[in-house]
């Protein structure tokens, strides 16, 4: 089913969202990302953010008003408001910022206060006590309130960025990748869980991420103004911040991470041609194809693993012979090119190896160099053997 649902030729990708050669045939997906300045990034129709709750008396906003509270403000709920707005049935909603439980049972939806999880009456509430509600499809960190309005909206956020009905394959696909890359982390950073199990202190502070950024648009103890007004236009501030970065993120998943993933799938069913081993794997043409290999080869229950994985150098025109490393974020390589192969270049290396052509073999034997494709693959299958 997979590889019917994925054919590519060894110079095209061809899918439903994608044209020959990767080119969008989406009719301008992205219109609001076409400069990512906060204008252009901004979510649908004006935004309107106040602390009270008038009744909207110009008539540009939906009618819909989307509550969350006033105060500190954090990426989940600014992520949660933009997101909710892209919808059909928030587009356009003015957001109201507020404690008052008296307001907030007035709205339409509320995000990130209220101490209730109720979907069906628009409740995305994270902090109450018994609280534990996650992603699922096995992502088991519990949801903020940018994970909650994702897990209920995503599809239909995706699904009409793409222009296609919320049933189609890659709609799905996307709803989980866009949560593994980049939603999980903020849910996990909101509700304090570490990124590692360790009892070590950091080796170094990063303060660089979307949480982080979002955080410091709050008005600074030290400005005089600490009024509602600028509080709400930092709230609105940080809503552009976290939707232009999501929505970054969905543009390069439609035009990089779909079509890559489409080429490593169609080369590792293809790689049994290859060579008889089914270690050996050809990308006829050069992707980003690690962290998609890993993941289609769990998916697929793939066995035995690839160890090696050829491509064409863009530059030199000669062909690279890679280790596959055995995980994601590791160095060490599953069967690393041989040792007496490591540091040696061109005749030298063409001479121990027997193979002509030879470029190079790294120190740490996790990438090698041929004149030539059929040199490359020579040199893959001598490695298998040592």
């Amino acid at each position: 089913m997979l590889a019917a649902a994925w054919r590519v030729s060894q110079r095209a990708v061809t899918s439903p969202l994608l044209g020959i050669g990767g080119r969008s045939q989406i009719r301008n997906p992205f219109p609001t990302m076409a400069s990512l300045s906060p204008a252009a990034a901004s979510s649908p129709k004006r935004l309107r953010v106040y602390s009270s709750a008038p009744t909207p008396t110009d008539g540009d906003g939906s009618g819909k008003r989307v509550g969350t509270h006033n105060g500190s403000f954090h990426c989940d709920e600014a992520l949660g408001c933009f997101l909710i707005r892209l919808t059909s049935q928030f587009t356009g909603a003015d957001v109201v910022r507020t404690r008052d439980s008296q307001i907030l049972d007035t709205l339409d939806a509320v995000l990130d206060v209220g101490g209730v999880y109720d979907p069906s009456r628009h409740r995305y509430d994270h902090h109450q006590k018994g609280f534990s509600e996650v992603f699922g499809h096995g992502f088991n960190t519990k949801l903020s309130s940018a994970g909650l309005v994702y897990k209920h909206f995503g599809k239909e956020i995706i699904a009409k960025e793409l222009g296609v009905n919320e049933d189609h394959e890659d709609v799905h696909r996307l709803y989980l990748a866009i949560y593994k890359s980049f939603v999980e982390a903020l849910d996990a950073i909101d509700n304090g869980i570490n990124q590692y199990d360790t009892d070590q202190p950091p080796k170094f502070v990063n303060n660089t991420h979307l949480s982080s950024r979002v955080g410091r648009l709050n008005p600074d103890w030290t400005d005089p103004d600490q009024s509602p007004e600028k509080e709400n236009a930092a709230f609105q501030q940080a809503m552009t911040l976290a939707g232009s970065e999501f929505m970054e993120s969905v543009r390069f998943h439609v035009k990089s991470w779909l079509p890559a993933r489409s080429i490593v799938l169609e080369c590792l069913l293809s790689r049994g041609k290859v060579d008889p081993s089914g270690e050996i794997m050809v990308l006829d043409r050069f992707c980003p194809w690690k962290l998609h290999l890993f993941e289609l080869e769990e998916e697929l229950k793939t066995d035995p693993l690839t160890k090696y994985a050829l491509y064409q150098d863009e530059r030199s025109k000669s062909w690279r012979v890679q280790a596959v490393a055995v995980a994601p974020d590791r160095f060490e390589s599953r069967k690393a090119l041989p040792e007496k192969w490591r540091g040696m270049r061109d005749d030298e290396l063409s001479a121990e190896t027997g193979i002509p052509g030879c470029v190079f073999v790294h120190m740490s034997g996790f990438i090698g160099g041929n004149k030539t494709y059929e040199g490359a693959l020579e040199m893959a299958r001598a490695a298998l053997k040592c």
